[in-house]
């Protein structure tokens, strides 16, 4: 792909990048803003660090799920395809950034890929159905982990913490440990991440993967620090309430998911994971019934399911107007 056309996928990647780092900043940092560890503007600041690292170092495996494996053969490359998968996509997740909603970003690219491959005939299913399974194991995991370890756990881990009455060290131990634990969920979303930004662009020979990484990289870093703060909010202050140690807890099973989906070349929801994760903590402290009935938890759990298709359809729609 040469010329305009070239540009202008180019440039509508950076353009998704920045509203998936927007979209993805809640997930990383709301439970650390949510536990008052962390300001909004030092929130994103740290995931404008470690999320192009995790974009750079560790995020190639997914990417090449997303440039070559969804679609067979150098659909991508097709005149128009990577451009009409990532409008899709974008639409979609600029839509939801604006109703403050932090939405599978995930759903939204895999979804616009599969819609451009039904068009073309060159979807690999196989595949698309390994996706798929690990969009509905990633999320189960990281409620039930999170229940567990909240009714569990979680009480013999505050009591030790307050039995040490020494408030400011454990505040400073706190502190700390959200810090790390937010660099750490950050870094995964980085691996994850920058292939539903980048991969149609690098399977249409747009960008090198290298080129794709450190563009994308810096992409949703950009979305994070322009756009992540009500994003944020959304997610630490409106679904449940967040102390220091849930925060910790919270940020280290959600990374350890999403990296683990990233070794094996799996493009998942860091919204879905994370959400899920201060659901299952909710649910431990407050009922499940009580946690299910909250308007937030409601709306996000409706609008999921329902994003891969849109996409889908819009990028169907989309390749049948450019050919």
């Amino acid at each position: 792909m040469t010329g305009l056309l070239a540009d202008l996928t180019g440039g509508a990647s950076l353009a998704l990048a920045v509203n998936i780092g927007a979209n993805n900043s809640a997930a990383e940092m709301g439970p650390a803003y949510g536990a008052g560890i962390r300001s909004r503007r030092e929130a994103v600041g740290i995931i404008a660090v470690f999320c192009v690292l995790g974009a750079i170092l560790a995020g190639h495996r997914v990417t090449h799920t997303i440039s070559k494996g969804l679609v067979g053969g150098d659909a991508l490359a097709a005149g128009g395809a990577a451009l009409v998968v990532v409008l899709a996509a974008m639409t979609l997740i600029a839509l939801a950034n604006l109703a403050r909603i932090p939405i599978a970003t995930s759903h939204a690219v895999v979804g616009s890929v599969v819609g451009m491959g039904l068009y073309r005939g060159a979807v690999n299913y196989p595949l698309l159905g390994a996706v798929v399974a690990w969009w509905l194991a990633t999320p189960l995991a990281s409620f039930v982990i999170s229940y567990l370890v909240g009714r569990l756990a979680y009480p013999r881990l505050y009591r030790g913490l307050a039995a040490l009455g020494r408030e400011h060290i454990v505040a400073r131990f706190l502190a700390a440990a959200v810090t790390v634990s937010s660099a750490w969920i950050a870094f995964s979303a980085g691996s994850n991440s920058l292939a539903k930004a980048m991969g149609p662009a690098v399977g249409a020979g747009v960008f090198a993967p290298a080129v794709g990484a450190l563009v994308g990289g810096l992409g949703m870093a950009l979305g994070a620090l322009a756009f992540g703060g009500r994003m944020i909010k959304t997610v630490g202050k409106e679904i449940t309430a967040i102390c220091p140690l849930c925060a910790v807890l919270v940020q280290t099973i959600s990374a350890t998911i999403v990296f683990s989906a990233s070794r094996f070349g799996m493009p998942v929801s860091l919204a879905e994971i994370v959400t899920c994760s201060v659901v299952g903590f909710g649910a431990a402290a407050n009922g499940i019934r009580d946690t299910a009935a909250n308007h937030h938890v409601r709306r996000i759990a409706l609008l999921w399911p329902a994003a891969p298709v849109v996409a889908a359809g819009i990028a169907f729609g989309l390749q049948a107007v450019v050919r």
